[in-house]
């Protein structure tokens, strides 16, 4: 998945688009896409892109919080408050999701050391 893909797909999710499915924005939406993608690739732990053309190597959970969270910084800087709340609370959850990772689960019931005399 490129920064683009990960702009063009927040763009859809937050309606900004004609009914033919062109971005319906002006160009200094685009100029911030890769600033903004970048902001949320450093709060998930990501490598940052430089352009958008820039490969994110990322598993799922991390790609949907990639994906929201760029949603909502989009349309923060729109000055969309709506959809800035809505996409918010969805960006919390997915990187709640994505930051949790389990490792590996330890045997942590207690054992008898002979008890006391």
């Amino acid at each position: 998945m490129t920064g683009y893909d990960v702009f063009n797909r927040a763009v859809m999710l937050l309606g900004y688009t004609y009914p033919d499915g062109g971005i319906a924005s002006d160009n200094a939406l685009l100029n911030r896409a890769c600033d903004v993608i970048g902001q949320i690739c450093s709060d998930l732990g990501v490598q940052r892109i430089e352009t958008l053309d820039g490969e994110l190597n990322v598993g799922e959970k991390t790609a949907d919080a990639l994906l929201y969270g760029t949603a909502m910084l989009l349309s923060l800087t729109e000055g969309d408050a709506a959809k800035n709340q809505l996409f918010t609370q969805l960006y919390n959850a997915k990187r709640s999701a994505a930051l949790a990772s389990l490792q590996s689960v330890g045997d942590v019931l207690p054992t008898d050391d002979g008890g006391v005399d």
